[in-house]
Protein backbone atom coordinates (compact mmCIF):
# COMPACT_ATOMS: atom_id res chain seq x y z
CA UNK A 1 0.00 0.00 0.00
CA UNK A 2 0.66 3.68 -0.87
CA UNK A 3 2.97 4.90 2.54
CA UNK A 4 3.10 1.72 3.93
CA UNK A 5 6.40 -0.23 4.22
CA UNK A 6 6.86 -3.45 2.36
CA UNK A 7 9.07 -5.16 5.22
CA UNK A 8 7.02 -8.27 7.25
CA UNK A 9 6.98 -7.90 10.48
CA UNK A 10 9.20 -9.42 12.82
CA UNK A 11 9.18 -10.96 16.41
CA UNK A 12 10.21 -8.91 19.51
CA UNK A 13 14.14 -8.13 19.11
CA UNK A 14 14.45 -9.94 15.68
CA UNK A 15 15.97 -8.23 12.77
CA UNK A 16 15.11 -8.43 9.57
CA UNK A 17 17.02 -11.31 7.52
CA UNK A 18 19.84 -9.81 5.28
CA UNK A 19 21.18 -13.43 3.66
CA UNK A 20 21.74 -14.16 0.25
CA UNK A 21 19.11 -17.00 -0.90
CA UNK A 22 20.69 -20.13 -0.51
CA UNK A 23 21.02 -20.62 -4.85
CA UNK A 24 23.45 -17.61 -4.94
CA UNK A 25 26.67 -19.85 -3.97
CA UNK A 26 25.47 -22.63 -6.39
CA UNK A 27 25.32 -20.55 -9.36
CA UNK A 28 28.77 -19.16 -8.36
CA UNK A 29 30.32 -22.47 -7.77
CA UNK A 30 28.69 -23.92 -11.33
CA UNK A 31 30.01 -20.80 -13.18
CA UNK A 32 33.40 -21.36 -11.54
CA UNK A 33 33.55 -24.72 -12.63
CA UNK A 34 32.74 -24.22 -15.81
CA UNK A 35 35.29 -22.00 -16.59
CA UNK A 36 37.99 -24.48 -14.60
CA UNK A 37 36.95 -27.07 -17.15
CA UNK A 38 37.35 -24.56 -20.05
CA UNK A 39 40.80 -23.94 -19.09
CA UNK A 40 40.74 -26.97 -18.56
CA UNK A 41 39.45 -28.32 -21.75
CA UNK A 42 41.71 -25.37 -23.68
CA UNK A 43 45.11 -26.85 -22.32
CA UNK A 44 44.24 -30.41 -22.97
CA UNK A 45 43.40 -29.29 -26.97
CA UNK A 46 46.52 -27.43 -27.18
CA UNK A 47 48.76 -30.79 -26.57
CA UNK A 48 46.63 -33.17 -28.12
CA UNK A 49 45.89 -31.56 -31.23
CA UNK A 50 49.73 -30.21 -31.58
CA UNK A 51 51.70 -32.93 -29.89
CA UNK A 52 53.98 -31.27 -28.13
CA UNK A 53 56.34 -34.57 -27.43
CA UNK A 54 57.09 -34.68 -31.07
CA UNK A 55 59.09 -32.02 -33.26
CA UNK A 56 57.21 -32.21 -36.20
CA UNK A 57 53.63 -33.69 -37.76
CA UNK A 58 52.80 -35.72 -41.26
CA UNK A 59 50.78 -33.02 -43.81
CA UNK A 60 48.29 -34.42 -46.16
CA UNK A 61 50.63 -33.72 -48.88
CA UNK A 62 53.69 -35.32 -47.92
CA UNK A 63 53.76 -37.63 -50.68
CA UNK A 64 54.48 -35.24 -52.83
CA UNK A 65 58.17 -35.58 -52.20
CA UNK A 66 58.51 -38.52 -54.27
CA UNK A 67 58.10 -36.77 -57.45
CA UNK A 68 60.70 -33.84 -58.45
CA UNK A 69 59.01 -30.26 -58.91
CA UNK A 70 56.24 -31.71 -56.72
CA UNK A 71 56.99 -29.81 -53.73
CA UNK A 72 55.75 -26.37 -54.89
CA UNK A 73 53.18 -23.79 -54.66
CA UNK A 74 50.61 -25.29 -56.43
CA UNK A 75 49.01 -21.84 -57.05
CA UNK A 76 49.90 -20.39 -60.35
CA UNK A 77 48.29 -17.87 -62.97
CA UNK A 78 48.02 -17.08 -66.76
CA UNK A 79 49.27 -13.59 -67.28
CA UNK A 80 49.54 -10.70 -69.63
CA UNK A 81 51.64 -8.15 -68.30
CA UNK A 82 53.97 -8.03 -71.73
CA UNK A 83 50.59 -6.23 -73.50
CA UNK A 84 50.22 -3.80 -70.41
CA UNK A 85 51.44 -0.72 -71.48
CA UNK A 86 50.80 1.58 -68.22
CA UNK A 87 53.24 0.46 -65.14
CA UNK A 88 50.34 1.19 -62.65
CA UNK A 89 48.75 -1.44 -63.64
CA UNK A 90 51.12 -4.55 -64.22
CA UNK A 91 52.36 -3.37 -60.49
CA UNK A 92 48.87 -3.34 -59.45
CA UNK A 93 48.31 -7.02 -60.99
CA UNK A 94 51.21 -8.30 -59.50
CA UNK A 95 50.39 -6.83 -56.05
CA UNK A 96 46.94 -8.42 -56.25
CA UNK A 97 48.25 -11.83 -57.64
CA UNK A 98 51.07 -11.96 -54.36
CA UNK A 99 48.02 -11.04 -52.21
CA UNK A 100 46.07 -13.95 -52.87
CA UNK A 101 49.11 -16.32 -52.41
CA UNK A 102 49.53 -17.30 -56.02
CA UNK A 103 52.88 -18.32 -55.93
CA UNK A 104 53.48 -18.07 -59.81
CA UNK A 105 52.74 -16.68 -63.03
CA UNK A 106 53.06 -17.93 -66.35
CA UNK A 107 53.75 -15.24 -68.75
CA UNK A 108 54.16 -15.48 -72.42
CA UNK A 109 57.22 -14.52 -73.79
CA UNK A 110 57.23 -13.10 -77.35
CA UNK A 111 60.41 -13.55 -79.23
CA UNK A 112 59.14 -11.49 -82.45
CA UNK A 113 59.49 -8.84 -79.36
CA UNK A 114 63.19 -9.42 -78.32
CA UNK A 115 64.40 -10.42 -81.61
CA UNK A 116 62.43 -8.33 -84.35
CA UNK A 117 65.46 -8.50 -86.89
CA UNK A 118 68.03 -11.35 -86.76
CA UNK A 119 70.95 -10.62 -83.68
CA UNK A 120 69.07 -7.73 -82.88
CA UNK A 121 67.27 -6.45 -79.95
CA UNK A 122 66.22 -2.76 -80.12
CA UNK A 123 62.36 -2.15 -79.79
CA UNK A 124 61.65 0.40 -83.09
CA UNK A 125 58.51 1.42 -81.67
CA UNK A 126 59.25 2.41 -78.17
CA UNK A 127 63.11 3.22 -78.88
CA UNK A 128 64.41 1.43 -76.28
CA UNK A 129 66.16 -2.30 -75.61
CA UNK A 130 63.61 -5.06 -76.51
CA UNK A 131 64.73 -6.77 -73.58
CA UNK A 132 63.47 -3.94 -71.08
CA UNK A 133 59.72 -4.90 -71.03
CA UNK A 134 60.82 -8.37 -69.84
CA UNK A 135 63.37 -7.01 -67.68
CA UNK A 136 60.69 -4.96 -66.01
CA UNK A 137 58.43 -8.03 -65.49
CA UNK A 138 60.91 -10.26 -64.34
CA UNK A 139 62.12 -7.39 -61.28
CA UNK A 140 58.46 -6.72 -60.12
CA UNK A 141 57.74 -10.69 -59.85
CA UNK A 142 60.86 -11.51 -57.79
CA UNK A 143 60.13 -7.64 -55.22
CA UNK A 144 56.77 -9.62 -55.04
CA UNK A 145 57.80 -12.86 -53.69
CA UNK A 146 56.83 -14.47 -57.33
CA UNK A 147 58.12 -17.19 -59.50
CA UNK A 148 58.00 -16.81 -63.41
CA UNK A 149 56.71 -19.81 -65.95
CA UNK A 150 57.95 -18.67 -69.14
CA UNK A 151 56.53 -19.74 -72.64
CA UNK A 152 58.77 -18.70 -75.38
CA UNK A 153 57.11 -18.88 -78.62
CA UNK A 154 55.98 -16.41 -81.31
CA UNK A 155 59.14 -16.65 -84.08
CA UNK A 156 59.42 -13.41 -85.53
CA UNK A 157 59.37 -12.77 -89.15
CA UNK A 158 63.04 -12.97 -90.42
CA UNK A 159 62.93 -16.51 -88.78
CA UNK A 160 59.87 -18.11 -90.68
CA UNK A 161 58.50 -18.70 -94.28
CA UNK A 162 57.63 -15.25 -96.32
CA UNK A 163 53.36 -15.10 -95.68
CA UNK A 164 53.55 -17.10 -92.46
CA UNK A 165 51.33 -16.66 -89.31
CA UNK A 166 53.44 -15.81 -86.28
CA UNK A 167 52.56 -19.17 -84.88
CA UNK A 168 54.46 -20.79 -87.35
CA UNK A 169 57.35 -22.47 -86.03
CA UNK A 170 61.23 -21.18 -87.12
CA UNK A 171 62.34 -22.38 -90.24
CA UNK A 172 65.45 -23.53 -88.46
CA UNK A 173 65.33 -25.09 -84.93
CA UNK A 174 68.73 -23.73 -84.41
CA UNK A 175 67.55 -20.32 -84.33
CA UNK A 176 64.95 -20.88 -81.73
CA UNK A 177 67.52 -22.26 -80.05
CA UNK A 178 69.94 -19.68 -80.08
CA UNK A 179 66.93 -17.56 -78.61
CA UNK A 180 66.07 -19.49 -75.93
CA UNK A 181 70.22 -20.23 -74.77
CA UNK A 182 70.12 -15.83 -74.65
CA UNK A 183 67.07 -16.17 -72.56
CA UNK A 184 68.64 -18.57 -70.32
CA UNK A 185 71.68 -16.73 -70.43
CA UNK A 186 69.96 -13.34 -69.56
CA UNK A 187 67.79 -14.50 -66.85
CA UNK A 188 70.09 -16.82 -65.31
CA UNK A 189 68.91 -18.27 -61.63
CA UNK A 190 65.99 -15.81 -61.85
CA UNK A 191 63.84 -17.26 -64.89
CA UNK A 192 64.32 -20.74 -64.97
CA UNK A 193 61.08 -22.85 -65.58
CA UNK A 194 61.31 -22.65 -69.64
CA UNK A 195 57.60 -23.92 -71.30
CA UNK A 196 58.79 -24.79 -75.00
CA UNK A 197 56.38 -23.48 -77.76
CA UNK A 198 52.17 -23.95 -76.93
CA UNK A 199 49.83 -26.56 -77.88
CA UNK A 200 51.07 -27.15 -81.48
CA UNK A 201 48.76 -30.16 -81.66
CA UNK A 202 46.82 -27.54 -82.94
CA UNK A 203 47.21 -26.34 -86.88
CA UNK A 204 46.83 -23.10 -85.89
CA UNK A 205 49.21 -22.90 -83.46
CA UNK A 206 52.55 -24.77 -85.71
CA UNK A 207 51.27 -22.35 -89.12
CA UNK A 208 48.60 -24.17 -90.50
CA UNK A 209 49.65 -28.00 -90.16
CA UNK A 210 50.17 -30.87 -87.45
CA UNK A 211 53.73 -31.90 -87.43
CA UNK A 212 55.01 -33.89 -84.41
CA UNK A 213 58.07 -34.43 -85.86
CA UNK A 214 58.76 -30.76 -86.35
CA UNK A 215 58.24 -29.90 -82.83
CA UNK A 216 60.23 -33.14 -81.07
CA UNK A 217 63.12 -31.25 -83.41
CA UNK A 218 62.47 -27.90 -81.56
CA UNK A 219 62.38 -29.28 -78.42
CA UNK A 220 65.30 -31.53 -78.87
CA UNK A 221 67.18 -28.16 -79.43
CA UNK A 222 65.95 -25.95 -77.08
CA UNK A 223 66.48 -28.36 -74.69
CA UNK A 224 69.94 -28.97 -75.86
CA UNK A 225 71.40 -25.40 -75.72
CA UNK A 226 69.43 -24.45 -72.63
CA UNK A 227 71.29 -27.14 -70.63
CA UNK A 228 74.47 -26.44 -72.21
CA UNK A 229 74.07 -22.25 -70.99
CA UNK A 230 72.37 -23.41 -67.13
CA UNK A 231 72.14 -27.23 -66.10
CA UNK A 232 69.68 -26.18 -63.40
CA UNK A 233 66.93 -24.44 -65.66
CA UNK A 234 64.09 -26.67 -66.10
CA UNK A 235 62.36 -27.36 -69.36
CA UNK A 236 58.67 -28.00 -69.52
CA UNK A 237 57.39 -29.72 -72.56
CA UNK A 238 54.52 -27.55 -74.52
CA UNK A 239 51.13 -28.27 -73.45
CA UNK A 240 48.75 -29.77 -76.13
CA UNK A 241 44.97 -28.78 -76.62
CA UNK A 242 42.68 -31.05 -75.16
CA UNK A 243 40.40 -32.36 -77.83
CA UNK A 244 38.79 -34.96 -79.49
CA UNK A 245 39.11 -33.89 -83.03
CA UNK A 246 40.67 -35.90 -85.56
CA UNK A 247 41.64 -33.59 -88.26
CA UNK A 248 43.87 -31.30 -90.13
CA UNK A 249 43.16 -28.53 -87.58
CA UNK A 250 43.61 -30.84 -85.02
CA UNK A 251 44.83 -34.32 -83.31
CA UNK A 252 43.69 -35.80 -79.89
CA UNK A 253 46.75 -34.60 -77.60
CA UNK A 254 47.40 -38.64 -76.61
CA UNK A 255 48.14 -39.23 -80.50
CA UNK A 256 50.55 -36.27 -80.80
CA UNK A 257 51.89 -37.61 -77.14
CA UNK A 258 52.02 -40.95 -78.88
CA UNK A 259 54.01 -39.83 -81.88
CA UNK A 260 56.86 -37.93 -79.47
CA UNK A 261 57.27 -40.82 -76.97
CA UNK A 262 58.27 -43.14 -80.46
CA UNK A 263 60.24 -40.38 -81.27
CA UNK A 264 62.29 -41.09 -77.34
CA UNK A 265 61.18 -36.92 -76.68
CA UNK A 266 61.08 -38.03 -73.06
CA UNK A 267 64.22 -36.86 -72.62
CA UNK A 268 64.08 -33.99 -73.96
CA UNK A 269 61.88 -32.29 -71.17
CA UNK A 270 61.99 -32.16 -67.45
CA UNK A 271 58.77 -31.54 -66.25
CA UNK A 272 54.85 -32.84 -68.42
CA UNK A 273 52.85 -29.45 -69.26
CA UNK A 274 49.27 -30.28 -69.51
CA UNK A 275 45.74 -28.64 -69.93
CA UNK A 276 43.03 -29.02 -67.14
CA UNK A 277 39.77 -27.09 -68.58
CA UNK A 278 36.61 -28.54 -66.58
CA UNK A 279 34.08 -27.39 -68.84
CA UNK A 280 30.80 -27.84 -67.55
CA UNK A 281 31.57 -31.16 -64.47
CA UNK A 282 33.44 -30.52 -61.40
CA UNK A 283 37.20 -31.21 -60.53
CA UNK A 284 36.20 -34.62 -59.73
CA UNK A 285 33.90 -36.17 -62.40
CA UNK A 286 35.76 -39.31 -63.48
CA UNK A 287 37.85 -39.17 -66.60
CA UNK A 288 36.70 -40.97 -69.75
CA UNK A 289 39.04 -40.60 -73.31
CA UNK A 290 35.55 -39.06 -75.09
CA UNK A 291 35.10 -36.65 -72.52
CA UNK A 292 36.80 -33.46 -72.09
CA UNK A 293 37.38 -32.59 -68.25
CA UNK A 294 40.02 -31.79 -65.51
CA UNK A 295 40.38 -35.66 -64.53
CA UNK A 296 41.53 -36.40 -68.23
CA UNK A 297 45.04 -35.52 -67.20
CA UNK A 298 44.99 -39.13 -65.20
CA UNK A 299 45.14 -40.84 -68.93
CA UNK A 300 47.71 -38.78 -70.26
CA UNK A 301 49.51 -39.89 -66.94
CA UNK A 302 49.01 -43.02 -67.68
CA UNK A 303 50.56 -42.67 -71.03
CA UNK A 304 53.88 -41.33 -69.21
CA UNK A 305 54.19 -44.33 -66.90
CA UNK A 306 54.12 -46.71 -69.70
CA UNK A 307 56.52 -44.94 -71.73
CA UNK A 308 58.87 -44.98 -68.38
CA UNK A 309 58.50 -41.12 -67.77
CA UNK A 310 56.60 -41.85 -64.58
CA UNK A 311 58.75 -40.31 -62.49
CA UNK A 312 58.31 -37.29 -63.70
CA UNK A 313 55.91 -34.20 -62.28
CA UNK A 314 52.55 -32.69 -64.41
CA UNK A 315 52.30 -29.12 -64.63
CA UNK A 316 49.09 -27.67 -65.51
CA UNK A 317 49.31 -25.34 -68.31
CA UNK A 318 45.74 -23.78 -68.23
CA UNK A 319 43.20 -24.74 -65.52
CA UNK A 320 40.04 -23.43 -64.57
CA UNK A 321 36.10 -23.21 -65.65
CA UNK A 322 34.56 -20.35 -67.56
CA UNK A 323 31.55 -18.56 -66.08
CA UNK A 324 30.04 -16.98 -68.89
CA UNK A 325 26.37 -15.10 -68.56
CA UNK A 326 23.07 -17.05 -69.27
CA UNK A 327 22.41 -14.87 -72.13
CA UNK A 328 25.71 -16.07 -74.14
CA UNK A 329 24.57 -17.85 -77.21
CA UNK A 330 25.14 -21.69 -76.61
CA UNK A 331 26.93 -21.35 -79.80
CA UNK A 332 29.52 -19.77 -78.48
CA UNK A 333 30.02 -21.86 -75.66
CA UNK A 334 33.41 -23.57 -76.64
CA UNK A 335 33.80 -24.31 -72.91
CA UNK A 336 30.27 -24.75 -71.49
CA UNK A 337 29.97 -22.71 -68.53
CA UNK A 338 29.36 -22.82 -65.26
CA UNK A 339 27.85 -20.09 -62.56
CA UNK A 340 30.04 -17.38 -60.78
CA UNK A 341 29.56 -19.59 -57.54
CA UNK A 342 30.62 -22.53 -59.17
CA UNK A 343 33.76 -21.33 -60.52
CA UNK A 344 34.58 -20.18 -57.49
CA UNK A 345 34.08 -23.05 -55.49
CA UNK A 346 35.55 -25.67 -57.87
CA UNK A 347 38.96 -24.09 -58.53
CA UNK A 348 40.12 -24.30 -55.50
CA UNK A 349 38.42 -27.91 -54.42
CA UNK A 350 40.24 -28.76 -57.57
CA UNK A 351 43.19 -28.47 -56.33
CA UNK A 352 42.52 -29.65 -53.07
CA UNK A 353 41.54 -32.77 -54.60
CA UNK A 354 44.30 -32.95 -56.90
CA UNK A 355 46.90 -32.68 -54.31
CA UNK A 356 45.48 -35.02 -52.33
CA UNK A 357 45.14 -37.69 -55.11
CA UNK A 358 47.74 -36.74 -57.70
CA UNK A 359 51.42 -36.84 -55.32
CA UNK A 360 52.59 -36.11 -59.20
CA UNK A 361 51.23 -32.50 -58.98
CA UNK A 362 53.25 -29.12 -59.33
CA UNK A 363 51.84 -25.85 -60.12
CA UNK A 364 48.18 -25.37 -61.45
CA UNK A 365 48.29 -21.78 -63.60
CA UNK A 366 44.60 -20.76 -63.50
CA UNK A 367 43.64 -19.44 -67.25
CA UNK A 368 44.06 -16.09 -66.36
CA UNK A 369 44.32 -13.63 -63.68
CA UNK A 370 43.26 -10.86 -65.61
CA UNK A 371 43.28 -9.61 -69.44
CA UNK A 372 43.77 -5.85 -70.63
CA UNK A 373 41.09 -5.02 -73.17
CA UNK A 374 41.87 -7.53 -76.09
CA UNK A 375 39.43 -9.69 -75.19
CA UNK A 376 35.68 -8.50 -75.81
CA UNK A 377 32.87 -9.20 -73.30
CA UNK A 378 31.04 -10.76 -75.82
CA UNK A 379 34.16 -13.40 -75.92
CA UNK A 380 33.57 -16.14 -73.98
CA UNK A 381 37.45 -16.80 -72.91
CA UNK A 382 36.17 -13.25 -71.46
CA UNK A 383 35.01 -14.37 -68.36
CA UNK A 384 37.38 -16.74 -66.94
CA UNK A 385 39.19 -13.97 -65.68
CA UNK A 386 39.86 -13.80 -61.44
CA UNK A 387 40.02 -10.21 -61.49
CA UNK A 388 37.94 -7.35 -63.86
CA UNK A 389 39.54 -5.04 -66.24
CA UNK A 390 38.91 -2.60 -63.51
CA UNK A 391 40.26 -4.82 -61.08
CA UNK A 392 37.46 -5.72 -59.13
CA UNK A 393 37.98 -9.19 -57.67
CA UNK A 394 35.66 -11.70 -58.93
CA UNK A 395 34.26 -14.73 -56.22
CA UNK A 396 37.20 -17.02 -57.82
CA UNK A 397 39.61 -14.67 -56.28
CA UNK A 398 37.97 -14.58 -53.28
CA UNK A 399 38.01 -18.48 -52.91
CA UNK A 400 41.26 -18.47 -54.63
CA UNK A 401 42.80 -15.99 -51.93
CA UNK A 402 41.32 -17.79 -49.05
CA UNK A 403 42.71 -21.28 -49.49
CA UNK A 404 46.19 -20.15 -51.20
CA UNK A 405 46.98 -17.82 -48.46
CA UNK A 406 45.82 -20.66 -46.41
CA UNK A 407 48.72 -22.83 -47.80
CA UNK A 408 51.26 -20.17 -46.94
CA UNK A 409 50.62 -20.77 -43.23
CA UNK A 410 53.64 -23.65 -41.89
CA UNK A 411 52.15 -25.64 -39.58
CA UNK A 412 54.44 -28.58 -37.46
CA UNK A 413 56.23 -30.72 -40.44
CA UNK A 414 58.92 -30.01 -42.77
CA UNK A 415 58.64 -27.80 -45.96
CA UNK A 416 61.12 -27.55 -49.21
CA UNK A 417 62.48 -24.70 -49.97
CA UNK A 418 59.66 -24.00 -52.68
CA UNK A 419 56.93 -24.86 -50.94
CA UNK A 420 53.94 -22.04 -50.40
CA UNK A 421 54.64 -21.06 -47.31
CA UNK A 422 58.48 -19.96 -48.01
CA UNK A 423 57.93 -16.79 -50.34
CA UNK A 424 61.45 -15.17 -51.39
CA UNK A 425 62.07 -11.81 -52.84
CA UNK A 426 64.81 -10.97 -55.11
CA UNK A 427 66.77 -13.36 -56.79
CA UNK A 428 66.50 -16.91 -55.83
CA UNK A 429 68.41 -19.48 -57.86
CA UNK A 430 67.40 -23.22 -57.94
CA UNK A 431 70.02 -25.45 -57.96
CA UNK A 432 69.74 -28.99 -58.45
CA UNK A 433 71.75 -31.52 -55.75
CA UNK A 434 71.04 -35.27 -55.39
CA UNK A 435 71.89 -34.70 -51.78
CA UNK A 436 69.57 -32.24 -51.01
CA UNK A 437 66.09 -33.06 -49.07
CA UNK A 438 64.01 -33.17 -52.33
CA UNK A 439 66.64 -32.83 -55.00
CA UNK A 440 66.90 -28.84 -54.84
CA UNK A 441 67.72 -25.98 -52.74
CA UNK A 442 67.79 -22.03 -53.53
CA UNK A 443 70.73 -20.08 -53.03
CA UNK A 444 71.45 -15.98 -53.54
CA UNK A 445 73.82 -14.06 -53.52
CA UNK A 446 72.37 -10.10 -53.52
CA UNK A 447 72.07 -8.31 -50.35
CA UNK A 448 68.77 -7.47 -49.86
CA UNK A 449 67.56 -10.96 -51.06
CA UNK A 450 65.15 -12.51 -48.18
CA UNK A 451 62.70 -14.70 -47.20
CA UNK A 452 60.07 -14.54 -45.60
CA UNK A 453 57.72 -17.67 -43.55
CA UNK A 454 54.90 -17.43 -42.17
CA UNK A 455 54.41 -20.48 -39.40
CA UNK A 456 52.11 -21.49 -36.55
CA UNK A 457 54.61 -22.94 -34.00
CA UNK A 458 57.68 -22.52 -31.32
CA UNK A 459 60.35 -23.83 -33.27
CA UNK A 460 61.92 -23.33 -36.52
CA UNK A 461 65.12 -25.03 -38.24
CA UNK A 462 66.80 -24.37 -41.10
CA UNK A 463 67.90 -26.95 -43.34
CA UNK A 464 70.99 -26.23 -44.78
CA UNK A 465 72.90 -27.55 -48.11
CA UNK A 466 76.83 -28.85 -47.14
CA UNK A 467 77.94 -25.10 -47.86
CA UNK A 468 75.40 -22.81 -46.65
CA UNK A 469 77.69 -20.00 -47.97
CA UNK A 470 79.04 -17.11 -46.34
CA UNK A 471 78.56 -13.23 -44.89
CA UNK A 472 75.60 -12.63 -42.79
CA UNK A 473 72.52 -14.06 -42.71
CA UNK A 474 69.99 -11.60 -40.55
CA UNK A 475 66.68 -12.59 -39.02
CA UNK A 476 63.71 -11.22 -37.97
CA UNK A 477 60.92 -12.64 -35.78
CA UNK A 478 57.36 -11.09 -35.98
CA UNK A 479 60.02 -7.52 -36.65
CA UNK A 480 62.16 -8.37 -33.43
CA UNK A 481 65.45 -9.73 -33.31
CA UNK A 482 65.41 -13.49 -33.23
CA UNK A 483 67.08 -15.82 -30.72
CA UNK A 484 68.21 -18.95 -31.96
CA UNK A 485 71.93 -21.39 -32.10
CA UNK A 486 74.51 -19.10 -33.37
CA UNK A 487 72.85 -16.13 -33.73
CA UNK A 488 74.53 -13.22 -32.45
CA UNK A 489 73.59 -9.64 -32.48
CA UNK A 490 75.08 -6.78 -34.26
CA UNK A 491 76.04 -3.07 -32.69
CA UNK A 492 72.57 -1.78 -33.35
CA UNK A 493 71.10 -4.84 -31.87
CA UNK A 494 69.91 -6.72 -35.05
CA UNK A 495 70.20 -10.60 -34.83
CA UNK A 496 72.70 -12.08 -37.19
CA UNK A 497 74.36 -15.10 -38.06
CA UNK A 498 77.92 -15.90 -39.37
CA UNK A 499 77.20 -18.36 -42.68
CA UNK A 500 80.89 -19.50 -42.04
CA UNK A 501 80.29 -21.15 -38.79
CA UNK A 502 77.45 -23.46 -40.55
CA UNK A 503 79.67 -24.84 -43.43
CA UNK A 504 79.22 -28.70 -43.07
CA UNK A 505 75.61 -28.61 -40.46
CA UNK A 506 72.81 -29.37 -42.16
CA UNK A 507 70.32 -28.23 -39.61
CA UNK A 508 70.44 -24.68 -37.21
CA UNK A 509 67.81 -23.94 -35.14
CA UNK A 510 66.82 -19.91 -35.61
CA UNK A 511 63.58 -19.65 -33.44
CA UNK A 512 63.20 -21.71 -29.85
CA UNK A 513 60.76 -21.65 -27.52
CA UNK A 514 58.68 -19.02 -29.30
CA UNK A 515 54.69 -18.37 -28.25
CA UNK A 516 54.74 -20.76 -25.12
CA UNK A 517 52.50 -17.40 -23.93
CA UNK A 518 50.34 -17.32 -26.72
CA UNK A 519 50.21 -21.03 -27.87
CA UNK A 520 47.78 -20.78 -30.88
CA UNK A 521 49.34 -17.21 -32.43
CA UNK A 522 50.99 -16.73 -36.42
CA UNK A 523 54.32 -15.94 -36.23
CA UNK A 524 56.69 -14.65 -39.09
CA UNK A 525 60.20 -14.64 -39.58
CA UNK A 526 62.75 -13.03 -42.21
CA UNK A 527 65.86 -14.03 -43.61
CA UNK A 528 67.77 -10.70 -45.20
CA UNK A 529 71.51 -11.63 -46.75
CA UNK A 530 73.76 -9.45 -46.22
CA UNK A 531 76.07 -7.25 -48.23
CA UNK A 532 78.69 -9.34 -49.91
CA UNK A 533 77.12 -12.60 -48.79
CA UNK A 534 75.43 -16.23 -50.21
CA UNK A 535 72.88 -18.13 -48.63
CA UNK A 536 71.86 -21.43 -49.53
CA UNK A 537 68.63 -23.09 -48.16
CA UNK A 538 67.37 -26.66 -48.42
CA UNK A 539 63.89 -26.33 -46.62
CA UNK A 540 62.54 -25.83 -43.08
CA UNK A 541 61.50 -27.50 -40.25
CA UNK A 542 58.46 -26.01 -38.24
CA UNK A 543 58.34 -27.75 -34.68
CA UNK A 544 55.53 -27.10 -31.48
CA UNK A 545 56.79 -27.61 -27.93
CA UNK A 546 53.89 -26.87 -25.66
CA UNK A 547 55.18 -25.18 -21.95
CA UNK A 548 54.17 -28.09 -19.42
CA UNK A 549 54.93 -25.43 -16.54
CA UNK A 550 51.42 -23.15 -17.71
CA UNK A 551 49.45 -26.61 -18.01
CA UNK A 552 50.80 -27.73 -14.66
CA UNK A 553 49.85 -24.31 -12.59
CA UNK A 554 46.14 -24.12 -14.37
CA UNK A 555 46.04 -27.98 -13.10
CA UNK A 556 46.89 -27.42 -9.82
CA UNK A 557 44.80 -23.91 -9.70
CA UNK A 558 41.96 -26.34 -10.99
CA UNK A 559 42.19 -28.71 -8.41
CA UNK A 560 41.82 -26.00 -5.69
CA UNK A 561 39.26 -24.78 -7.29
CA UNK A 562 37.50 -27.30 -7.43
CA UNK A 563 38.29 -28.19 -3.85
CA UNK A 564 36.99 -25.12 -2.96
CA UNK A 565 34.09 -25.24 -4.79
CA UNK A 566 33.00 -28.30 -3.00
CA UNK A 567 33.90 -27.14 0.05
CA UNK A 568 30.79 -24.37 -0.80
CA UNK A 569 28.29 -27.11 -2.08
CA UNK A 570 28.69 -29.13 1.49
CA UNK A 571 28.42 -26.10 3.70
CA UNK A 572 25.06 -25.23 5.04
CA UNK A 573 23.17 -22.34 4.25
Amino acid sequence: MDGESSTQPTRTGERPSTRTPKNRPCLVTLIALLLIVASLGTEVWNLVSFSPWTATQTRPDAGAADFPHSKVNPYGVNTFLSNEVEQWKREKTMEMIAASGVGWIKQQILWSDIEPQRGSHWDEKYQQDAWKKYDDIVDLAERYGVRIIARLDHAPAWARPPESTPGTPPSDPNDYANFVAEFTQRYRGRVQYLQIWNEPNLSVEWGGRIDPDGYFKLLQAAYTRAKEVDPNVVILSAPMAMTNEHSDRAIPEFDYWQRLYDLDAGKYFDIMTASAYGLDQPPTAAPDPSIINVRRVELLRKMMEEHGDGAKAVWLNEYGWDAAPEEMPRDKLIWQRVTDDQQADWVPEGITWMRQNWPWLGVASIWYFRQNGDIPPDAPEYYFRMVDLEFTPRKVYLSVQKDATAQQLALPGTYGEMEAPIVAFGPWERNGDVRATDGQYITSETAGASIELRFFGSDVDLLLPKDPGRGLLYLEVDGRPAKGTGIQQDRSGKSMIDLETLRDIDRVSVVSGLGNDRPQAEHRLRLTLGSNSAFALDGVVIGYHRAYLRFILVSLLGLLGIGGALQLVRRPW
